[in-house]
C-alpha cells in the first residue's frame, strides 16, 4: 500500500496559472469508497482538507489554484528596508509588503471501506499505517502573476527558465533569457513626470533554481547617444533589495541567515522612471536600466548573528559602533589523538574527520599509510581502517594535524558544510550529511557508507551522519 505523486506544478510558478494540479497514484484503487485525501500547507500551516475521487485511470487530480490565490496579496505598497512605500515610488529596489509570493506543500493520504456498506478507514499514505495523510511533497513557491495561456494545448506548461536572471542572456533583441517579469516593451518613450517600475525573481525559488541580480545600472544619453554618466545600485536591504545586506555576500553564502524557504524576496522591484531616478541629468534623451549578476567571493555559510540579551536600561546606540561577540570555543574538553592509516587503497591515503575545537565545524584531512597524525578535535576522528590513540587534552586547542615524520605530505583540513537530507525512496528517512561545498536545496547526493540517495533540505550544522561522494540534480537522476 502506497501513494506516489507523478506530477507537480514548477517549483516556482504564478498563482493566476490555468491550474496547479498535482497527479497521483495508489496501489489501493480497487477497495470499495477509495478516494484520496490531501491536506495543503501554506507557510507550514494547515489550509486545506480536500478528496479526490479516482478518474478512470486510477489517479487522482486535484487542483489547488484557487486556494492559493487567496493567500497571494497584492496591494500597491512594498517595503524599502522595513519601510512601507508607495511601489510605484521604489528606488532603486523595493521589496512586496505582504505576501506576494508564498511557499506550499501537500500530504497525500488515502481512505477505503472493506466493505460496500463498511465505515470507512483512513490511511496515511505511507505503508499501511492508519491515521492522517503524511505523505508529503517537496514544498514549493507560488507568486501573484500570471501566465499565457494557449488555447490549443491539452497540457499545463510553465516555464520560469527565461526569468531566473543567473548568467548571461543568450540572445539579443531581442533577448529571450534574463527577463524582466514586468510585460512591458524594452524601448519606450516615457514622460519626464512619470513613475515606473519593473518586477523581477530573486533569490532561491525552489529547488536549486536561484536567481541572481547582484546590482542595477543606469546609464544616461544625450540627444547624440553619448553616455553622460553612469551609477551603480546594489541590491541589498539598505537599497531597499536582499537579502543581502553587503555587497561583499553572494547569494550562495547566506542560506544560514535567509532560508531558502523563505519567500520575502523572491520578487522585487526596481525604479525605472525619470520621477523613480534622483539627480536625473537635464540633457539626458535616452536612458537604459539594467540588472547584472556578479559573483565574487566565498560561498561558505554565513552564520546566523547570536541574539543578544537585553540589558535592564537599554541605553540608545545610535551612530555608535555595534559590537561584536567574543569568540566561544565550541567545547570544553579539546583532546590529541593520534592517527595512523594502517589500510591499503588505490590513492594511498584515506579521509579523516575531526571536529574544530574552536568553531565545531567538520574537517577533514588525508591521512597516507603507515604516518602517523597528532590532531586536535572535540571527538575522536573517524575514517576508514584508522588506528586512533588518546593523548590527552589538547592545549592550546588547534585543528591542524601535524605529522610526525620529516618526510610526509602535506594536508589541509577542509571545512564541511553541513546538510539536512532526506531519502528519495523513504521520507522517513533523514540524515544529515557533510559536504566540502555549497549545495542546493533539491540537489540529490550519494554518500561514502549509507546506501541511498538523498535529497537535501535544508542547511544545517553539528555532526553528520555521512560525507557526500557524488551530486545529481534529481531523485530520477541518481543510480539506485
Amino acid at each position: 500500500m502506497s501513494i506516489s505523486i507523478i506530477r507537480t506544478p514548477e517549483q516556482f510558478q504564478p498563482v493566476l496559472s490555468d491550474g496547479l494540479f498535482f497527479t497521483v497514484s495508489a496501489d489501493t484503487t480497487n477497495k470499495y469508497k477509495f478516494r484520496y485525501v490531501y491536506d495543503l500547507y501554506v507557510e507550514d500551516e494547515l489550509v486545506f482538507e480536500g478528496k479526490s475521487t479516482p478518474n478512470p485511470y486510477g489517479l487522482g487530480v486535484f487542483d489547488l489554484q484557487q486556494i492559493l490565490e487567496t493567500y497571494c496579496l497584492n496591494t500597491p505598497i512594498s517595503s524599502w528596508n522595513g519601510t512601507p512605500i508607495y511601489t510605484h515610488q521604489t528606488f532603486p529596489f523595493s521589496a512586496p509588503y505582504e505576501d506576494e509570493t508564498i511557499s506550499y506543500k501537500v500530504a497525500v493520504g488515502y481512505e477505503y471501506s472493506d466493505t460496500a456498506n463498511g465505515s470507512i478507514t483512513g490511511f496515511t499514505g505511507v505503508g499501511d499505517t492508519l491515521g492522517y495523510p503524511s505523505y508529503f511533497s517537496q514544498t514549493f513557491k507560488t507568486f501573484r502573476s500570471t501566465m499565457g495561456v494557449n488555447g490549443r494545448a491539452n497540457q499545463e506548461n510553465f516555464d520560469i527558465g527565461p526569468f531566473v536572471l543567473s548568467g548571461t542572456p543568450l540572445s539579443t533583441n531581442p533577448t529571450t533569457t534574463g527577463l524582466f517579469l514586468t510585460n512591458s516593451p524594452r524601448v519606450r518613450k516615457i514622460q519626464p513626470s512619470e513613475y515606473y517600475t519593473l518586477g523581477f525573481t530573486n533569490y532561491f525559488l525552489g529547488g536549486s533554481v536561484i536567481s541572481e541580480p547582484y546590482y542595477v545600472k543606469y546609464r544616461f544619453y544625450d540627444d547624440e547617444g553619448i553616455e553622460i554618466t553612469g551609477t551603480t545600485y546594489e541590491n541589498i536591504t539598505s537599497n531597499g533589495g536582499g537579502p543581502r545586506t553587503s555587497c561583499n555576500e553572494v547569494y550562495q553564502s547566506i542560506y544560514l541567515i535567509t532560508p531558502p524557504e523563505n519567500t520575502d524576496y523572491n520578487t522585487l522591484y526596481v525604479g525605472a522612471g525619470p520621477n523613480n531616478i534622483p539627480n536625473f541629468p537635464p540633457n539626458c534623451k535616452k536612458y537604459t536600466v539594467q540588472l547584472f549578476g556578479l559573483f565574487e567571493g566565498s560561498t561558505t555559510p554565513i552564520q546566523p548573528t547570536p541574539t543578544p540579551t537585553p540589558s535592564v536600561t537599554p541605553t540608545s546606540t545610535a551612530g555608535g559602533p555595534t559590537p561584536t561577540p567574543s569568540p566561544t570555543p565550541y567545547c570544553s574538553t579539546c583532546t590529541t589523538y593520534d592517527v595512523i592509516f594502517t589500510g591499503i587503497s588505490e590513492t594511498g591515503y584515506v579521509e579523516v574527520s575531526i571536529q574544530n575545537c574552536d568553531t565545531g565545524g567538520f574537517q577533514t584531512f588525508q591521512a597516507y599509510e603507515e604516518v602517523y597524525y597528532q590532531v586536535c578535535s572535540c571527538i575522536e576522528p573517524t575514517g576508514v581502517d584508522i588506528s586512533v590513540t588518546e593523548v590527552g587534552p589538547c592545549l592550546p586547542p588547534t585543528p591542524t594535524p601535524t605529522p610526525t615524520p620529516s618526510i610526509t605530505p602535506s594536508s589541509t583540513p577542509t571545512t564541511y558544510d553541513i546538510y539536512n537530507v532526506v531519502n528519495c525512496d523513504n521520507p522517513f528517512d533523514t540524515l544529515k550529511v557533510a559536504y566540502n561545498g555549497f549545495l542546493a536545496i533539491g540537489k540529490v547526493v550519494r554518500l561514502q557508507t549509507i546506501d541511498g540517495c538523498y535529497e537535501i533540505t535544508s542547511g544545517s550544522s553539528g555532526s553528520y551522519d555521512d560525507i557526500v561522494i557524488s551530486v545529481y540534480n534529481s531523485c530520477e537522476t541518481c543510480p539506485r
